[in-house]
């Protein structure tokens, strides 16, 4: 019974961290793709600074494209970031508690009350464990998102300024 519950555990959590890690694939490829989009405006771009004529007509719209691109891209530096100091803050509280279930453990002299205490003490790590990959794969998965989307759109309208 524990050995067939056990097994169960295990496929679900290789079933969960396969998807997790289909979804971060599937992210970065198209982040990659999207990135690649945005050098080849970045080069038509610079191709474009050095070519006196067209610099000249069109500093004042690049220079607002810069500025928008640079107000874009704060809130997405921030998101992630935000949500990484909160999982820290999760984290040790998680640790203190953890801590707490160790020294009760470690403190208690009747044997089977002993084991007891540290099953569940690592029962609780495996699961903060579990938590924490689970929380820093969606927080990336966020991230590539918004990079990806930010990156899309600012192809997307230097495609059509170059097509204007």
């Amino acid at each position: 019974m524990k050995t067939t519950k056990s097994a169960e555990q295990t496929k679900e959590h290789s079933a969960s961290m396969s998807d997790i890690a289909d979804t971060a694939r599937k992210n970065c490829e198209q982040a990659l793709h999207t990135s690649l989009k945005f050098q080849e405006e970045a080069g038509r771009w610079w191709g474009s600074v050095f070519n006196a004529a067209a610099c000249a007509q069109n500093w004042q719209d690049q220079l607002n494209s810069a500025t928008h691109t640079a107000n874009s891209l704060l809130p997405l530096a921030q998101k992630p970031v935000s949500e990484l100091i909160e999982l820290a803050e999760k984290n040790s509280r998680t640790s203190a508690e953890l801590v707490r279930k160790a020294l009760e453990a470690a403190q208690t002299p009747v044997l089977s009350d002993s084991q007891a205490k540290w099953t569940e003490f690592w029962t609780a790590s495996l699961h903060a464990a579990r938590s924490n990959s689970e929380a820093l794969s969606q927080i990336g998965s966020k991230a590539f998102d918004s990079w990806a989307s930010f990156i899309r759109t600012n192809a997307e309208a230097a495609e059509n300024r170059t097509k204007a």
